[in-house]
């Protein structure tokens, strides 16, 4: 009953994650979901779980809980300030309160990548330990082999439809080797159990819905696929068959040997077809989509990286203006640079290698059921190749979908894993009942060689319970960006209703910070204190200490906002209102030019946003309309009569 459970809980967790946007209602739920998972298996353990003891060692833990700790790690007050990313200094100085210096530049992000890599640990295990029976681990398999297919016909239909939504080639070729490893799975059980002259009917059904789901996601990857995952796909399948033709035909040293060998040539020859790019940045190098921003993105990373999730943060700083509609998607392997750092990228890889090498000896070393660790191989070939090519292996939902195949392989991995454990313990208590004053460490032995990963488990769930409960939270203690002012998402609704809001922003700019019912100054400082790069925070605050403070801090806070949200352009009513108000910021040349890029991008990328333009003249100061008639001039003087016309027609009024 048990695992009957755990099973509907992995369910639950990776279908959630498919079906609800990726939401803090989304991450509580799975969170929960995968905690209790976790929670149960380490309180009410199967019998079958004494195997994960030969799994789990102590040293394996500590490997994966190397990068929890490495993020927990990027989100703490750097004990040496220089070892911090430098926009804590800046925004120390600005709001004139020292900051403790950090490695991540955005701590709330840092934490929410922290509960999904937790999340993602909690699926593989608790999928370990299913797997660590074969009956069971067969109904895992069916059932991830279930949720790719229609993941994988859902994202065909949407393609094909025309309908925008993520990226699905990820899932497509996970549901590619899955259907293969179930065909092949059928296959042998067919030769092992069919008489001589019949043949068993019992796998036919698995075989036949096999054979549905490999068409589907392989038509459905060379349709709408790109050319890197089809390829990911085939040397993931290749591995599959090459370990299937050992078992079935070639045993023996010379003909694995053999086999191995042949595959390696057909695995470098295929390998060749990838599209590589030239003269650009190795994470980048399979990518099809533009990655202007990412390439601007990596030159600028630090070793250690700008803090797990910070690649979201950054990207809209350095994304040129006017690509809203068309958002760049840095790869995978891009996105741990620019998070982690270039070694953990390094050490990821390596990893990833030495785990498929491992899966693949021991698919070798099977008599039955090599498939699982021959999945697992192929598996982690194919991610790491697509890491490489697109976003798609960090989403959520394939993300754990991953973690539950590679706990599946490693779980029927070891040969006979959880019988061995379980006749281990029954050999020790008939022991117990023949000599009636047996030897302490001979009783206990069973129990301390299962204690170390029931521990793991148990504080896995503890974690991810934490976490939970941290998320679910008032949205003010976690910085959340849902805290802006509802006004500010108004600006893609026409140009209507966008003159409407910016004339009402820059007329009465109280109404910006009371947009929110939670959102004041005080929260808006503790969104800073999580993180610095708020342009939107940084103008907010510049608009309201215009009365409140010396010119030079506003002009501060406004540099800030310049910085931190240079392409913004929902941003821009407001924050030329701001900087043409006063006749210090004016007369500042840096203020100047930054302000005329600003006034730019209106007029050549966002003309529905001229009405706001008229309104923030009406406001300026002195200085300020003589400034803004010389750039108007400049980039469209027939705006500049209507300018006038307006502003005059407004002022009778």
């Amino acid at each position: 009953m048990m695992v009957r459970l755990v099973i509907l809980a992995e369910l639950v967790a990776i279908a959630a994650a498919f079906a609800m946007p990726e939401s803090l209602q989304a991450w509580v739920l799975i969170s929960v979901v995968l905690a209790t998972a976790a929670l149960m298996v380490a309180i009410f353990p199967p019998p079958s779980s004494l195997g994960l003891a030969k799994l789990l060692r102590p040293s394996l833990v500590v490997v994966l809980a190397a990068p929890a700790l490495w993020m927990a790690l990027q989100a703490v007050p750097m004990p040496i300030g220089k070892l911090g990313n430098p926009i804590w200094a800046t925004a120390s100085a600005t709001l004139n309160e020292p900051l403790a210096e950090k490695i991540t530049v955005d701590t709330t992000a840092t934490m929410v990548s922290l509960v999904q890599y937790c999340a993602v640990l909690a699926a593989a295990l608790a999928a370990a330990v299913i797997a660590l029976d074969r009956y069971r681990a067969a109904q895992l398999l069916h059932i991830l082999l279930s949720i790719a297919t229609i993941v994988t016909a859902l994202w065909f239909g949407r393609e094909i439809a025309g309908v925008a939504g993520p990226d699905g080639s990820t899932v497509a070729v996970l549901g590619v080797l899955l259907s293969c490893a179930t065909a092949i799975r059928a296959v042998d059980q067919i030769l092992r159990r069919s008489r001589p002259g019949t043949i068993a009917l019992g796998p036919l059904p698995a075989l036949s819905v096999a054979t549905i789901a490999l068409i589907v996601c392989m038509a459905a990857l060379l349709i709408r696929g790109n050319a890197t995952a089809v390829v990911s796909a085939i040397l993931g399948l290749e591995i599959l068959l090459s370990v299937f033709a050992v078992r079935r035909w070639f045993p023996g040293l010379w003909g694995t040997a053999g086999v191995l060998a042949t595959a390696t040539i057909v695995f470098i020859a295929t390998a060749t077809v990838i599209p590589f790019r030239t003269n650009t940045d190795l994470t980048i190098v399979l990518s099809t989509s533009s990655q202007a921003a990412t390439e601007r993105m990596l030159q600028d990373v630090a070793p250690a990286g700008s803090g797990a999730g910070a690649s979201t943060v950054l990207l809209p700083i350095y994304q040129d203006a006017g690509v809203g509609d068309s958002p760049e998607r840095p790869t995978a392997a891009a996105t741990i640079v620019i998070d982690m750092g270039w070694a953990f990228l390094c050490a990821v890889v390596v990893a990833a290698l030495l785990c498929a090498t491992v899966l693949i000896r021991r698919a070798l070393l099977r008599a039955y059921d090599y498939v699982f660790p021959a999945l697992g191989a192929g598996a982690l070939i194919a991610v790491t190749i697509l890491a490489f090519s697109d976003h798609g292996i960090l989403g959520l939902g394939a993300s754990l979908l991953v973690a539950a195949l590679i706990g599946l392989a490693f779980g029927q991995s070891l040969s006979d894993a959880a019988r061995d454990a379980i006749s281990s313990g029954s050999k020790a208590t008939s022991d117990q009942i023949a000599d009636q004053a047996p030897a302490p460490r001979r009783t206990l032995t069973p129990t301390l060689v299962a204690i170390w990963p029931r521990v793991s488990l148990m504080v896995l769930g503890i974690v991810l319970i934490v976490e939970a409960a941290w998320m679910a939270l008032p949205e003010r203690y976690l910085g959340a960006r849902s805290s802006l002012p509802s006004v500010l998402s108004t600006a893609a609704a026409g140009p209507s209703a966008m003159s409407k809001t910016s004339s009402l922003a820059a007329a009465r700019e109280d109404l910006w910070i009371r947009g929110g019912s939670r959102f004041n100054r005080d929260s808006a400082l503790a969104a800073l204190r999580s993180s610095p790069l708020r342009g939107d925070i940084w103008l907010l605050l510049a608009a309201t200490s215009k009365h409140s403070s010396p010119q030079p801090n506003t002009a501060a806070m406004l540099r800030m906002s310049y910085y931190t949200a240079p392409n913004d352009l929902d941003l821009l009513p407001l924050r030329v209102s701001v900087a043409l108000a006063a006749d210090v910021m004016v007369r500042e040349p840096d203020l100047r030019e930054l302000i005329k890029r600003d006034v730019s991008l209106v007029v050549r990328h966002r003309p529905a946003l001229k009405p706001a333009l008229v309104t923030a003249y009406r406001l300026a100061s002195a200085d300020g309309k003589i400034y803004f008639e010389g750039l108007i001039s400049e980039l469209d003087p027939a705006f500049l009569d209507q300018v006038h016309a307006q502003s005059s027609r407004r002022g009778s009024r």
